[in-house]
């Protein structure tokens, strides 16, 4: 039907308010992945439902290139000579950190990641001045060398002078004059040129040196002077002078512990002994 010269919405066949082309695909949402599209075919128009393309995404960067960097920055920490964390020592006044980096052959710039514990603690136990090595990790990004010094037990006449020993018969100082006057002085032998680092095992002065182990440390400030010139009649003596008499190499740490009590006794008592015996079977204080 014209209405001045205008056809009806009817007419044109196409929806209210809005003109389109007659080939046009009107689409409409019906659920997800799925869509009704309308068509034009021979017979006319016709709806027909089909899945819907999905735009492709953007994808991300792959995981794995991820953790190839995360492995790449983790091997540099553990690796490469970067300057990463502190060395603390403790226990000891003659090792420094610098002493530690040489020992060990740490190289600088210092990375604590890189080190090896057990191979450090076997370097820093080949040194003079350490008895026991620990070294450990803690934080924060702190190496940590736990150190116990050796010490001296035994001062022995020697060649040149005198040299001091360890726990396990070590030289760990020489010195032309007596090196240290707060342990006991071994008489009745003189060694020949012993150097430092060398280990003496001579029977009489081994013997002295466990007796000697085997006091605290408040205990070994008593005694002044261990005779050996016949290891199976050991004498000592106590910074007082009075004589102790150990006899040979057996039972020594037991002869320790009774030679502490007896010094104790005649302290309390205010014995005038003119020496004491040690033997296990039998100990005595010989009163004058």
């Amino acid at each position: 039907m014209n209405v001045n010269g205008f056809q009806t919405q009817e007419e044109q066949n196409v929806p209210p308010f809005e003109e389109q082309p007659r080939n046009e695909r009107q689409r409409y949402s019906i659920e997800d992945g799925w869509e009704v599209v309308t068509i034009d075919t021979p017979e006319g128009t016709k709806r027909v439902r089909r899945r819907r393309k999905l735009k492709p995404r953007k994808q991300s960067k792959p995981a794995v290139w991820k953790l190839v960097v995360g492995a790449c920055i983790l091997i540099g920490l553990f690796t490469l000579p970067l300057p990463i964390g502190q060395i603390q020592v403790i226990g000891t006044s003659q090792l420094t950190s610098e002493d530690v980096v040489h020992i060990g052959d740490l190289g600088y710039p210092v990375n604590i990641l890189r080190v090896r514990t057990g191979a450090l603690e076997e370097r820093l136990q080949k040194d003079i001045r350490v008895d026991t090595a620990h070294v450990s990790y803690a934080l924060p990004l702190t190496l940590q060398v736990d150190v116990k010094e050796r010490k001296a037990l035994v001062v022995v006449p020697s060649q040149f002078g005198f040299v001091s020993l360890d726990r396990q018969g070590m030289v760990i100082a020489s010195s032309a004059t007596i090196p240290d006057t707060t342990v006991p002085i071994i008489s009745g032998v003189r060694l020949g040129n012993a150097l430092l680092g060398d280990t003496i095992e001579a029977e009489g002065i081994r013997g002295a040196i466990a007796y000697m182990e085997a006091f605290t440390e408040e205990g070994r400030k008593q005694i002044g002077e261990i005779n050996v010139g016949d290891a199976d009649k050991m004498i000592a003596y106590t910074v007082e002078g009075l004589p102790i008499h150990i006899g040979d190499r057996n039972n020594l740490e037991e002869k320790a512990k009774i030679t502490a009590d007896m010094l104790v006794d005649i302290a309390q008592r205010h014995v005038s002994a003119e020496f004491i015996d040690v033997n296990i079977k039998s100990p005595f204080i010989k009163t004058q």
